[in-house]
C-alpha cells in the first residue's frame, strides 16, 4: 500500500488514493495473493478508523489483506477484534516492537510472518537456532495458508536465511 495512504493520510480520507492503488494492481489478478498495509510506528489504533478504512478497501477474489502495525496499541483485544471483523490478518514480525507483535493476529486462517533481521534490522543474518525456532513456530500454525518473508536484505542475508529456514522446516515432523 502506498506510503501516502499509510504514513501521510494515516488511513483517513484516502479513498481516491486507495482506488488508484487498486486500479494499478488489478492487472496482477489472479496472481495477486496479498496486499500488505504497513503502518508507521506512531499510528495508534483507532477502531473507527480501522472499520472505515478496511471496510472501504476493495477485495479481489483470492487476495488477502495483511496489516503490519508497529504501535503497541494495535496489540490489544479491541484491535484484534477489529482486524478480525474487517477480515484482515496481522503480521507477525521479528524483531517484535512490543509484546504480541511476534505472533500473527486478526484473521488467523492466513498467517504472515515478516522477519527483518536481528539484532540489526534489515542487515543481520539469523542464527541456525533462530531459524529453527521460526520453523517450529510456523509448523504449529493452524492457518490454512502461511507466508514467511525475510526482509533482511541490506546485506543479502534473506536468501540464505530462507534456504536454511526451509531446510529446518522440512526436518521437523509433521503435526
Amino acid at each position: 500500500m502506498p506510503r501516502s495512504i499509510t504514513h501521510e493520510s494515516r488511513l483517513q480520507r484516502c479513498t481516491a488514493e486507495v482506488a488508484r492503488f487498486y486500479e494499478a494492481v488489478a492487472a496482477l489478478q489472479p496472481k495477486l495473493a496479498a496486499v500488505l498495509v504497513q503502518l508507521p510506528p506512531g499510528l495508534e489504533f483507532n477502531g473507527r478508523t480501522v472499520r472505515t478504512f478496511f471496510g472501504s478497501v476493495p477485495r479481489f477474489r483470492g487476495t488477502r489483506i495483511v496489516c503490519e502495525p508497529r504501535h503497541p496499541s494495535w496489540f490489544t483485544s479491541a484491535a484484534e477484534n477489529a482486524l478480525r471483523d474487517a477480515r484482515v490478518s496481522r503480521v507477525a514480525a521479528d524483531p517484535a516492537r512490543c509484546p504480541g507483535a511476534e505472533s500473527p493476529g486478526g484473521v488467523r486462517r492466513f498467517a504472515y510472518f515478516r522477519w527483518h533481521g536481528s539484532p540489526r534490522v534489515y542487515y543481520s543474518q539469523y542464527s541456525e537456532a533462530q531459524l529453527a525456532n521460526f520453523a517450529a513456530t510456523v509448523r504449529k500454525m493452524k492457518a490454512t495458508e502461511t507466508w514467511c518473508v525475510f526482509d533482511n536484505t541490506a546485506r543479502h542475508a534473506a536468501w540464505d536465511d530462507a534456504l536454511q529456514f526451509m531446510a529446518a522446516l522440512r526436518a521437523l515432523p509433521e503435526i
